[in-house]
C-alpha cells in the first residue's frame, strides 16, 4: 500500500471516531483538477491583488478607485463554480461527519455546492451592505455596476453599498469568533486548501491541535498533525469518500 492510501485510511479511520469533525478550507480549494477559473491554483485573494487598494481607508476616500481596481476580480468571483472538493465536504456534511465548514474564501462555493453549516471568516463576495442604512443586497442585482467599475448604490438612500468582505483595517467578523469556538469544542479539524502561514488562520488553530491536513504543499503545522495528505483537496477528497464508502 502506498503512503497516499495508508494516509486516507488513517483519515478515514479519524473521521469515524470523531464525534465532532470541523473543516477549515482556503484558496487551495480552487485546484487545477476543478471547474473554476481561477488563473493561479493555490494562490490566496490578496496574492491576486495589491492589498493596499483593499484597505477599509480606501473604501472610504475612493470608492470609485476601490471598485475600478478589484472589477476584474470581483467578476472573476461571480463565475465560479463550487469543484469536486466542495461537493464531497457538502456530501460529508449531510453524512454527519462533518459539523462546520469555516473558510477563509468569499466566493460563497460552499453554499452553492450544498453545505449548510459555513462560516466565512473573511465574509463574502455574495452580498453587499449600504455604508449608511445597512441594507444588503444580492451581488447578483449589483453585477452590471461592479463589472463596469462604477460603486454600486443603495437602492434604499442612495448611499454606497460595500461588498459584505473583512477589508484590511477592518475588525473580524463575527464569523471568525464563532469558527474560534468551533474549532476549540472539535476533537479533529481537517484543514485542506490553506498552507496555515498567516494570522489570524494561525490563531484560530491555536485552539485545537487535532489537525488533518490536506494541502498540495507543505503547511506551517504539518509537524503537529495527526496526518498530512499531500495532494490536491479534490483528488484526496474523492480517494476519503471512496474508502468511507468502501467500509
Amino acid at each position: 500500500m502506498n503512503q497516499l492510501n495508508e494516509n486516507i485510511k488513517i483519515l478515514a479511520d479519524l473521521l469515524e471516531k470523531s464525534n465532532y469533525t470541523v473543516a477549515l478550507t482556503g484558496a487551495g480549494m480552487a485546484d487545477e483538477t476543478d471547474d473554476t477559473k481561477f488563473p493561479n491554483p493555490g494562490s490566496g485573494m490578496w496574492t491576486m491583488l495589491d492589498p493596499d487598494d483593499f484597505t477599509i481607508q480606501r473604501f472610504k476616500e475612493s470608492p470609485n478607485t476601490f471598485f475600478e481596481t478589484g472589477a476584474p476580480f470581483f467578476s472573476m468571483l461571480e463565475e465560479v463554480q463550487p469543484g469536486k472538493a466542495h461537493k464531497i465536504l457538502a456530501e460529508l456534511e449531510s453524512r454527519g461527519l462533518v459539523k462546520t465548514i469555516i473558510t477563509k474564501n468569499i466566493d460563497g462555493l460552499h453554499q452553492e455546492a450544498g453545505s449548510k453549516n459555513v462560516l466565512e471568516i473573511y465574509g463574502t463576495m455574495k452580498s453587499a451592505s449600504c455604508v449608511q442604512c445597512q441594507m444588503q443586497v444580492d451581488t447578483e442585482d449589483i453585477a452590471e455596476e461592479i463589472e463596469k467599475g462604477a460603486p454600486p448604490l443603495c437602492p434604499k438612500c442612495g448611499e454606497n453599498l460595500k461588498p459584505d468582505v473583512v477589508l484590511f483595517g477592518e475588525p473580524l467578523s463575527h464569523d471568525y469568533h464563532a469558527a474560534k469556538k468551533e474549532i476549540s469544542r472539535a476533537d479533529l479539524v481537517i484543514v485542506t486548501g490553506t498552507n496555515i502561514i498567516t494570522s489570524p488562520t494561525r490563531d484560530l488553530l491555536a485552539e485545537n491541535e487535532n489537525l488533518a491536513i490536506i494541502n498540495t504543499n507543505p503547511t506551517s503545522h504539518d509537524s503537529k498533525a495527526k496526518v498530512v495528505i499531500t495532494d490536491n483537496p479534490g483528488s484526496a477528497l474523492k480517494l476519503l469518500l471512496e474508502e468511507l464508502d468502501r467500509r
